[in-house]
């Protein structure tokens, strides 16, 4: 759904997703779940996918777990008040997905952090009337001590909170069930949430954890 592209000269824009990148990430962090959707675009969705001025080309989406195996999530101020989701962040166009991963982990939670596993790489089609936007979710899984995470980028995010991987399900289906001006991010959103909740309560992590 994405056109392939394999490039990443310093000097260009790096692609969404790039094949070459993503083999070398699987190759230090284990072959990813590859997932593509085609998604109907609401406007509120399309104020943000299509943007001339976007300083990103895809997003790493990361959970972090500690200790126990329970996974961190986040909130911010001007989401509907019981929604929280899975930290991401974006990839910049000529930024790494492993250099964004660590520098919005440290953003956002300002927490030590191991890559444990490559999840997945979801790319997005959006559409919305005879337009299409593309964008992608690199996926991965951290671990933690887990001291207290804090946010050292200005109004981000609002309250953290953690739940058992079990758990995410609930949390996709909040998401899901949003109405209103964020129905369609809340169904976008919920997708990434998906793909971890597969990953993290399949028996092999269960067994790493216990």
């Amino acid at each position: 759904m994405v056109p392939p592209d394999t490039s990443l000269s310093v000097d260009a824009r790096h692609p969404t997703i790039s094949e070459e990148e993503i083999r070398a990430l699987a190759a230090c962090y284990g072959e990813p779940v590859r997932r593509s959707y085609i998604l109907q675009a609401d406007e509120y969705i399309r104020r943000n996918r299509w943007r001339t001025d976007s300083d990103r080309r895809a997003e790493v989406v990361f959970a972090i777990t500690d200790p126990s195996g329970s996974v961190l999530l986040h909130a911010k101020a001007h989401y509907p008040s019981h929604i929280y989701r899975i930290l991401s962040g974006g990839v910049g166009w000529n930024e790494s997905v492993e250099a964004a991963l660590l520098r919005e982990v440290a953003e956002e939670t300002n927490l030590p952090v191991t890559i444990e596993r490559f999840l997945g790489v979801i790319a997005y089609e959006f559409h919305y009337q005879d337009e299409i936007a593309y964008f992608a979710s690199y996926v991965f899984h951290l671990s933690t001590d887990f001291s207290e995470p804090v946010c050292v980028r200005d109004n981000e995010i609002s309250a953290f909170r953690k739940v058992l991987p079990s758990q995410l399900l609930e949390v996709s289906n909040e998401l899901r069930n949003l109405i209103g001006e964020r129905r369609g991010w809340g169904q976008w959103r919920a997708l990434a949430v998906e793909l971890v909740y597969e990953s993290l309560t399949n028996k092999d992590f269960i067994e790493k954890i216990v």
